[in-house]
């Protein structure tokens, strides 16, 4: 495995990571705990069914930096409930929602949340068929709802009320979070070699603009005025 300054290094030699990266770092400076790639198995054989880009999970009491409070993107981070779970379908394009969250009779929402266990065996069919009609279910204490990133808003989704996250406004969101908090956030060796790179793209980017463009290319998203 390369070391984190051989890995800065290529990177900064012209390697791309991918949008579904973007996400991922915007969801986690936001304070939300992650998996990607969430493989939905069949009940029976070998086959998978389909996979989530992401699924994440972020707690009320999420607080980073008590000294100087980070604030977090209200776009995904407001809710009532002590747990926001989120189901985020990304695209490079226009934002979208894959058949397998818009297909009822197909039930792999159902397989989504009895893998994640946020609810109840009981409540499971009842949160499925809300996340297929509004994209949203909350209970008491668990808010679980759908999102589609993109680079651009769709006209209309097969559930229009499911939240479209742009690309462009994820970054600025970035952008901010580390210049405002550029000492805090200076120890990312351990990162990933994109955190790392945003992290320095921040440092080195002054201009907004500059940054919007630099990381563009940096996740494979080419050049987009917004």
């Amino acid at each position: 495995m390369p070391s984190n300054l051989s890995e800065m290094k290529r990177t900064r030699d012209g390697n791309v990571s991918s949008p579904e990266r973007l996400a991922y770092w915007y969801l986690r400076l936001n304070g939300f705990l992650l998996l990607e790639n969430f493989v939905i198995h069949p009940d029976q054989g070998n086959d998978q069914r389909t996979d989530a880009d992401l699924l994440g999970v972020r707690f009320a009491h999420r607080a980073e930096n008590p000294v100087r409070p980070m604030a977090d993107d209200p776009v995904v981070t407001d809710c009532s409930t002590f747990c926001n779970v989120v189901i985020a379908e990304v695209k490079k394009g226009r934002c979208a929602l894959n058949g397998p969250w818009t297909k009822p009779k197909e039930e792999n929402i159902q397989r989504v949340l009895c893998a994640i266990g946020c609810f109840p065996e009981s409540a499971v069919n009842l949160a499925a068929g809300e996340l297929y009609s509004t994209g949203l279910f909350t209970t008491e204490n668990v808010t679980c709802r759908l999102l589609a990133f993109g680079d651009h808003r769709a006209e209309s989704l097969p559930i229009a009320a499911v939240p479209q996250i742009l690309f462009n406004d994820m970054i600025r969101f970035i952008q901010r979070r580390f210049s405002n908090y550029i000492r805090e956030k200076s120890s990312v060796g351990n990162w990933t070699w994109e955190g790392q790179e945003l992290r320095h793209l921040a440092e080195n980017n002054v201009e907004m603009g500059d940054f919007v463009k630099s990381v563009r290319a940096l996740f494979g998203l080419g050049d987009h005025h917004q």
